[in-house]
């Protein structure tokens, strides 16, 4: 595994786990199995003729787009073996690419510490309530041929909080035994480094005096990060924490507006 930093705008990076060397059990696990059954299911309706599936998909990608882009960039991250955390695998180091014309070496280690805890109240609080919720909505499995949407929602959602606590605790650790190490992206440099240099230095002076936050990449941009990376996943990760930022960066505006 290596970890990517993506900055998205001045304020904020999106951390990407990508699997170098992924272990393929003879059997596979329930979950394994439960969610590439999911996956094939949803496929099947997504791309099916016009009916309640094809609604359902459709209302679902809309859905899954409103999830944090955080929230899908710790699920990057695999869960913390057992064999890693009781020090059963070798020590070697993994390394996390970044833009140096974005990111200075001294900042890796504080952005990772802030995305590895500032969302896990949140996901473990979250996780609880669609758990909780599960057994409320369960009796509407009783409708006849649409199956218990709400209730497949919230056991997905309690799976995804699951995923993204799991991927930040690994962080974590990695972090408390200075198994990571800080390493120059010469491949993303190619996409930041003219965004860096077309920046005006009088706007650089003022985001940093005023912390004022600006997009760094735009969606364009996210086909490009995932070429010159060479992990595709990247381009919907890219656009879809682009978009998000966006977002985030208008209502911000409006509000100092009004006061």
């Amino acid at each position: 595994m290596r970890l990517f930093l993506i900055p998205i705008s001045t304020r904020r990076t999106l951390v990407y786990a990508q699997r170098l060397n992924k272990v393929i059990h003879a059997e596979p696990s329930y979950a394994d199995k439960a969610s590439a059954k999911a996956a094939n299911v949803w496929f099947q309706w997504e791309t099916g003729k016009a009916g309640w599936q094809r609604w359902i998909t459709d209302a679902g990608n809309r859905l899954f787009n409103r999830i944090p882009h955080e929230e899908w960039s710790l699920k990057s991250i695999p869960p913390l073996s057992a064999r890693r955390r009781d020090g059963g695998v070798d020590k070697q180091k993994i390394e996390v690419l970044y833009p140096p014309s974005v990111i200075q070496e001294k900042n890796v280690f504080p952005i990772l510490q802030r995305l590895s805890t500032e969302r896990n109240q949140i996901h473990r609080t979250r996780m609880i309530w669609s758990i909780v919720g599960m057994p409320i909505v369960a009796p509407f499995a009783i409708v006849p041929v649409i199956p218990n949407i709400p209730f497949f929602y919230l056991l997905y959602r309690a799976f995804s909080h699951w995923k993204a606590l799991s991927g930040a605790k690994h962080l974590e650790f990695l972090l408390s035994r200075n198994l990571l190490a800080p390493t120059p992206a010469t491949s993303l440099e190619s996409v930041y480094r003219p965004i860096m240099l077309r920046m005006e230095p009088g706007k650089k002076r003022s985001c940093q005096l005023t912390h004022e936050e600006v997009m760094l990449i735009r969606k364009g941009s996210a086909q490009e990060i995932a070429s010159v990376t060479g992990i595709p996943a990247l381009a919907a990760e890219c656009e879809r924490a682009c978009k998000q930022v966006e977002e985030h960066i208008k209502e911000d505006l409006k509000k100092k507006k009004l006061e």
